[in-house]
């Protein structure tokens, strides 16, 4: 069975207008259809053949941050990759809790892929013999490594279609992995604002903020800014009780008076 390859494309403002403009026979399958999405159609990926489109995927492949989305690789039908495709949408997490899982977006792929063993990445993908996506984590886009990510499927040619509707539960690798993603994107948005910082050391601050006790994104914020203004002081080993400006206030008056012993020795 021959391999056909298809673009799993993110919605975005200019997406229709660009695909049909580009596209030799666009044909696009909105991957919410029939699905409890589908009232969602506006929002839903769009599923194109790319072999019967070879301009389009010509401009996917030569701009990647103007076509967010993921490049399948797959001997399956269209029907069976559609199948999967819905059926993975929907998972269990955190023992019983549902949602769906956005895995088209390249950031994500850029976490929960990579966050698979062999034997799950095989469950996950199922037909797909290979998953392509441009981009990385935000860490990565941090240090410019933003770049084609791959990651492929040695059993998709055993793969076959089953009956069964049981939602895939995500590993404990997989669920860590999409928490980093949420806790490097609010680190991102903060990080970009800075200057003379790099990124780990900013993961370092965000990491020791929590486990002081910190959860909010506004107390987060203001601690990663006392960490940054006071580089070279060495924080506390606690923090006394109290309300999170309590504790930042006692934070910021600690790192100070460190910083001007260590400036008048």
């Amino acid at each position: 069975m021959s391999t056909k390859h298809w673009l799993l494309l993110e919605r975005t403002e200019h997406l229709l207008p660009e695909l049909y403009r580009l596209g030799e026979d666009p044909d696009p399958v909105r991957l919410f259809d029939d699905t409890e999405l589908a009232a969602c159609e506006e929002e839903s990926p769009l599923l194109i053949h790319a072999q019967a489109n070879p301009s389009l995927l010509a401009a996917v492949q030569g701009e990647p941050l103007a076509w967010p989305g993921l490049l399948l690789e797959t001997p399956a039908t269209t029907q069976e990759l559609l199948a999967h495709l819905r059926h993975i949408l929907f998972i269990r997490f955190d023992q019983e809790r549902r949602g769906v899982l956005r895995y088209s977006r390249p950031r994500t792929a850029s976490y929960l892929f990579p966050a698979c063993d062999a034997e799950s990445l095989a469950t996950w993908l199922g037909p797909i013999q290979r998953l392509s996506w441009y981009g990385g984590t935000w860490h990565e886009l941090a240090n410019g490594q933003a770049a084609w990510r791959h990651v492929e499927n040695q059993q998709a040619n055993r793969w076959q279609p089953t009956a069964s509707a049981q939602e895939l539960h995500l590993s404990a690798m997989q669920e860590q992995a999409l928490q980093r993603q949420q806790g490097e994107h609010f680190l991102y948005q903060w990080w970009e604002q800075q200057r003379g910082i790099g990124f780990q050391t900013a993961w370092d601050y965000l990491s020791a903020g929590m486990q002081t006790g910190f959860v909010t994104a506004e107390s987060l914020s203001a601690y990663l800014d006392l960490r940054h203004a006071n580089p070279h002081a060495t924080p506390p080993v606690a923090l006394p009780h109290g309300t999170d400006q309590e504790r930042l206030d006692a934070l910021a008056r600690h790192l100070t008076q460190t910083t001007d012993k260590e400036s008048s020795v």
